[in-house]
């Protein structure tokens, strides 16, 4: 579980008042790498305000910072004080020998090999005055060994202290090709031999600087692989904050903020757009061919208005994470029969047409239209052009091309005062067989 997990879970338990304890493995404080227990109380971006039950007080942690203990055999969490107490002591060690050694320690630069033989010799005199010859080798020898054995320990002290203060460089990469930075340098020079060691050290991480910065590069973001890499950058920006020592904690928590706010951006930006309009047999052509295809935000924008603008259809907005809706099952033969429908075939040829197409394909038929009673007046092609009469103005149309009344022309020879005797026909039915007569003479 990523630090991005365990936050959206404490999130949860805080919003929904369980009092959930979270046991934890938190890498920071003054003891990275323990257990400890702790009760989340309020998450705010990249830290966890919480009672540690450990230290039986009200702390906060940083999510990039901590893992779930999960069966984990890190140590419990002990403050400073018990820390000490449960510190063996150490035994000190005895003797002539040891006793020079921790002399020597206590200086901090290395003796020359000058020094060393002026301060063996000295010493060598002395054990030969008392102990002959033999004392004055041994004596010699014995310091000389510790002068040098005492010269590569300090060398490596200040090896060590040198490559921990040398010169870090804390630049995440702003908009514009700069590196942000904040250097924390040493002022302390190494000796003469160790300049072998001095190099810079350069942790560069490709994220913004500032939350203005952040708003432009989730803007810049058009393709769910850029979103991906964005995302990743920003992980790897928190990973690299948690081992910068150079930055203050407030410089530390700020960059934090702002990398977690980049994230969020980044994860709901909309990357692509899906239409999906109300799919029918009288959904048009144009529409169809639209449908469940997906766009870029530049695509979308170059649209025609009218599709942006139709209230039948839906827009569906996409963020990196999201899949489209998947396509209607027989959106190819609806695109097919509305071929037919919008081609420009004689009403006679047409009927067949489309009789045709959807004799051959029954499950698509059944799906969008229907079986046919055994005993209906009209085929598919026959009810689509009574629609048609119908859509334009025919009052009673699919009873009248029943009738024989199968074209415009023919529906121009009824009799006005003859249809409003017929069964269910009243004035306003007869007004509208006069206007579509009007219409089409």
């Amino acid at each position: 579980m990523d630090y991005r997990e365990i936050r959206q879970a404490m999130k949860e338990a805080i919003d929904l008042r369980t009092g959930e304890a979270f046991e934890i493995i938190y890498h920071g404080g003054s003891s990275p790498g323990t257990r400890r227990t702790i009760m989340p109380l309020k998450v705010d971006n990249y830290k966890v305000y919480a009672k540690c039950f450990a230290s039986d007080s009200e702390k906060s942690f940083r999510f990039d910072l901590m893992e779930l203990a999960e069966n984990s055999d890190a140590p419990e969490w002990q403050s400073f004080d018990q820390q000490k107490t449960n510190i063996p002591p150490t035994k000190k060690k005895t003797g002539f020998l040891n006793s020079v050694k921790e002399a020597n320690k206590k200086t901090k630069e290395p003796m020359s090999k000058k020094g060393i033989f002026f301060m063996s010799l000295f010493f060598g005199v002395i054990g030969g005055f008392f102990l002959g010859p033999i004392g004055f080798l041994a004596i010699f020898a014995l310091f000389v060994y510790v002068g040098i054995d005492n010269n590569k320990g300090l060398k490596k002290k200040n090896a060590a202290s040198y490559e921990q203060n040398k010169t870090t460089v804390f630049a995440p990469i702003s908009i514009n090709g700069q590196a942000a930075s904040v250097k924390s340098t040493s002022n302390s020079t190494p000796y003469t031999e160790q300049k072998s060691y001095k190099k810079t050290h350069v942790a560069t991480v490709p994220t913004p600087t500032t939350k203005t910065e952040a708003r432009q590069m989730v803007k810049e973001l058009n393709t769910k692989e850029e979103v991906k890499a964005f995302i990743e950058s920003c992980d790897a920006a928190q990973d690299a904050l948690s081992d910068n020592y150079d930055l203050t904690e407030k410089q530390l928590d700020r960059l934090s903020g702002i990398l977690f706010d980049a994230v969020d951006l980044a994860e709901l930006k909309t990357i692509t757009w899906q239409y999906v309009p109300d799919i029918s047999p009288q959904t048009s052509l144009d529409d169809l061919k639209m449908a469940f295809k997906t766009f870029s935000n530049d695509e979308y924008k170059s649209l025609p208005t009218k599709y942006k603008k139709d209230k039948s259809a839906e827009w569906l907005e996409l963020t990196a994470d999201d899949e489209p809706d998947i396509a209607e099952e027989f959106l190819d033969n609806l695109i097919a029969y509305r071929e037919i429908v919008e081609s420009r075939l004689s009403d006679e040829d047409m009927i067949k047409a489309i009789d045709d197409y959807l004799n051959e394909h029954p499950i698509f038929t059944e799906e969008h239209f229907g079986e046919l009673d055994e005993d209906a007046l009209l085929t598919h092609g026959q009810e689509w052009f009574a629609g048609k009469l119908a859509r334009l103005g025919l009052p009673a149309a699919w009873e009248l091309y029943a009738e024989g009344y199968t074209t415009v022309e023919k529906c121009l020879e009824i009799d006005p005062n003859e249809f409003v005797k017929r069964r269910g026909i009243g004035p306003k039915k007869k007004q509208e067989l006069i206007e579509f007569q009007e219409k089409h003479r």
